[in-house]
């Protein structure tokens, strides 16, 4: 009997049973190869997921610099 699934696409298309699965292979690709033959790529791409909340405020703190800065006359 057919059965509804979810099911997660990552950009190129391919599909996954977890959305953790999808995000670090989107991740893997953006970050490119790292390290021997792209060894590292996987494991950096866990701990950015890993670490987003503290990344999100490097860049929000970043951002604002930014604003700050390019607002000066």
């Amino acid at each position: 009997m057919a059965k509804v699934v979810t099911a997660f696409a990552d950009n190129s298309g391919a599909i996954h049973a977890a959305p953790i699965d999808a995000i670090l292979v989107d991740l893997t690709a953006v970050l490119g190869r790292i390290g021997a033959e792209g060894g590292l790529t996987t494991g950096l791409a866990q701990i950015i997921l890993e670490k987003r909340s503290e990344i999100e405020m490097i860049f929000a703190d970043f951002d604002a610099m930014t604003a700050a800065t390019e607002a000066r006359p």
